[in-house]
């Protein structure tokens, strides 16, 4: 008997891809769910996945 598990990740960004890749890499499935295209934030430039975002306090 072998067991699949489905993990579900919110945010695909630097750690939410990592965490992707290496659940997947381990047998699991991956639901990975990212708001871009759709939606920005003021930080994000780029439609792609794992986008490198700092925030600035000023």
């Amino acid at each position: 008997m072998s067991l699949h598990h489905e993990i579900t990740i919110i945010g695909a960004g630097l750690a939410g891809c990592e965490a992707a890749w290496q659940a997947a890499q381990s047998g699991c499935r991956v639901r990975l769910y990212e708001m871009k295209p759709q939606r920005f934030s003021p930080a994000h430039k780029s439609e792609g996945l794992a986008e490198l975002v700092c925030a600035a306090i000023l």
